[in-house]
């Protein structure tokens, strides 16, 4: 196979509005948007439809990664293993002799080979390593704000920047660097501190890294996961205040992905799935998870994941099972705080299960026994006695984030294409089959 004539760019940029992004980008003149949108269309779908369950990023990306649905790879939680017998696509392509390189694309699984360039675990995962090793320094500070961004300690967080701006010098080019700090910290210092910007700005850096990385190493597939704009829209969607700010980054990126594209023959841009807006809700999430389950039970580790929930490790049987009934009986009035499931032995994942219209402060909850209005339950499983009932109503507010909600998973997306002829004359395909059309670009004959 010659390979200076086969390769691949595949962006992988989670849950973007596609409608969203044009109308904007004429509102504010974002020409490279504008450009990019201009590539060939074939929509998505898929059969999973339940956010929080099985239509979330770390779900679709397991999905397209192995071509496998939901059913079939079963996995259903962020930071969760695929299993060993199952190959991703780079995992395929290397038993082909054919390169790749894989930055941050969510539940991915290292296999080492000398086919696999580069390797960038999303912030997540808890298990494994970059590759090459000499990486390590770009995902420590990450990967740490991940799990603690509500609260977090700044000596480490202090720690892990010095590592990480070593490595990332060592890893980028320096002037695109420098422009896109100073981006960041123009914005900055016109809006303040914001979660959507650091997402951003980390996007940036990621696109520096891949790019430089993939000039020294050239690989024949090339993938990148980038997870601001979902970011956004999920957060601050309706913040028209924030809204040219968010056009001027993504405009940004774009035009990274302009550059990236004239490097290789052919590209895919995909969402997995995309976002529609919805009027503000409020996640409740514990600012320090750890400290405010352990008010309830015992256990041996917690590692919270993106949202507002997590995986709790326990030291045996009996204190996972009491662990188990004891979080099932917590409530605040009559919704029920916690969903909690059985990951595998001596461990659980749980989830907070309870969203509110606004948000609810101390006084207003000691002094407006309605206060509950407010609230809404993810789903409904009153199955324990009112005598059972621990009530937390009193006091939980104390420990609690309010995390707006602006946008909504469902289930239709996008693959933007060029110079990719298998997708020639298809108007939509289900996300796992995507899987397949990748594996065909390089490996003829093989969609099935």
């Amino acid at each position: 196979m010659n390979l200076k004539n086969c390769n691949l760019l595949a962006i992988y940029l989670n849950e973007f509005n596609y409608t969203y992004l044009l109308k904007g980008a004429k509102k504010y003149n974002c020409k490279s948007i504008i450009e990019v949108l201009k590539l060939k269309k074939v929509y998505t779908f898929t059969k999973d439809t339940k956010q929080d369950y099985n239509l979330d990023p770390w779900v679709q990306s397991v999905s397209i990664n192995t071509g496998k649905s939901s059913k079939k790879h079963k996995v259903l939680k962020l930071g969760q293993r695929i299993k060993n017998d199952t190959n991703q696509i780079w995992d395929i392509l290397s038993k082909n002799k054919i390169t790749s390189s894989v930055y941050g694309t969510m539940n991915s699984r290292l296999r080492i080979s000398k086919y696999l360039k580069y390797y960038l675990p999303d912030p997540w995962n808890f298990k494994d390593k970059t590759w090459p090793k000499n990486l390590m320094g770009l995902y420590f500070l990450p990967n740490y704000y991940a799990k603690n961004y509500l609260k977090f300690s700044y000596l480490k967080f202090f720690y892990y920047s010095i590592i990480f701006f070593i490595t990332l010098i060592q890893n980028s080019k320096f002037l695109n660097l420098i422009d896109d700090l100073l981006l960041a910290l123009k914005v900055i210092l016109k809006r303040g501190i914001k979660n959507y910007i650091l997402f951003f700005t980390y996007d940036l850096i990621q696109l520096n890294i891949f790019n430089y990385n993939n000039s020294k190493k050239k690989s024949s597939f090339a993938m990148i996961f980038l997870n601001s704009i979902a970011h956004y829209q999920h957060n601050n969607w309706n913040e028209k205040k924030n809204e040219k700010y968010f056009f001027l980054f993504a405009e940004k990126i774009f035009s990274k992905i302009l550059i990236l594209k004239k490097k290789y023959k052919s590209i895919l841009i995909f969402n997995g799935f995309t976002q529609k807006k919805i009027q503000s809700q409020y996640l409740l999430r514990p600012k320090d998870p750890k400290k405010f389950i352990s008010k309830f039970i015992r256990f041996k580790n917690l590692e919270q994941d993106m949202t507002n929930g997590g995986f709790i490790f326990f030291k045996n049987k009996q204190e996972t099972n009491n662990s188990i009934k004891t979080l099932n009986k917590i409530y605040i009035k009559n919704k029920k705080v916690f969903q909690v499931k059985k990951y595998r032995e001596n461990c659980i994942y749980y989830k907070m299960n309870i969203k509110s219209l606004k948000i609810i402060s101390e006084s207003e909850i000691k002094n407006n026994l309605n206060f509950e209005k407010y609230l809404i339950e993810s789903s409904k499983d009153n199955k324990v006695k009112l005598s059972e009932k621990l009530d937390i109503s009193d006091y939980f507010v104390k420990d609690i984030k309010f995390m707006k909600s602006t946008g909504v998973h469902i289930p239709e997306g996008i693959i933007l294409h060029g110079n990719v002829k298998s997708f020639n004359n298809l108007k939509k395909i289900e996300n796992h089959n995507l899987f397949n059309h990748i594996r065909n670009y390089f490996i003829p004959n093989s969609i099935t």
